[in-house]
Formats: C-alpha cells, sequence, structure tokens
C-alpha cells in the first residue's frame, strides 16, 4: 500500500528544502533556530528563488502561484475531510 503524503509530510520537505537554502544564504543558519522574522524572510525568499528558477526556464510564474495557492488549499481541504 502506498502511502498518501499528509501536510505534516510535505511541511517537513518544505523545512528540509528551507535548512538547504538557508545553510547557503544565511550564514547557516536553520529553521529551527531562526528568529521568527529572519524565518518569515526566508520563507518568501526561497519561494521568490524559486520563481526566478522557474523563469529562467520558461514557465509563467504566475501561473505557478495560483497553482501553488490552488494546490495548497486543496490540501489544506483534504486534510480535514474523512
Amino acid at each position: 500500500m502506498t502511502h498518501e503524503p499528509t501536510n505534516t509530510d510535505r511541511a517537513e520537505w518544505a523545512k528540509q528544502a528551507l535548512a538547504a537554502f538557508t545553510a547557503r544564504t544565511y550564514g547557516g543558519d536553520h529553521p529551527d533556530t531562526m528568529d521568527r522574522g529572519d524565518l518569515e524572510t526566508a520563507i518568501y525568499d526561497l519561494i521568490a528563488d524559486l520563481l526566478h528558477y522557474a523563469k529562467r526556464q520558461g514557465f509563467d510564474t504566475g501561473s505557478i502561484i495560483t497553482q501553488a495557492c490552488y494546490h495548497f488549499e486543496c490540501e489544506l481541504r483534504e486534510e480535514v475531510t474523512p
């Protein structure tokens, strides 16, 4: 049986990606030890950098943001719906 990812799984994957990002861009800081304001900044910096990457690959960044928000909202609804 295949394990369907939970939102907790997704959040952990994001934290791992953010940890790799902050290790390079925030002087080795880790999300678990960062000040809340710095952590918030790091999150939107990573999202912005992903959009720079997507643009260089020829993707429509507006569509990516729209689809990401849609997926996020659907995943939130799935978690509370049995």
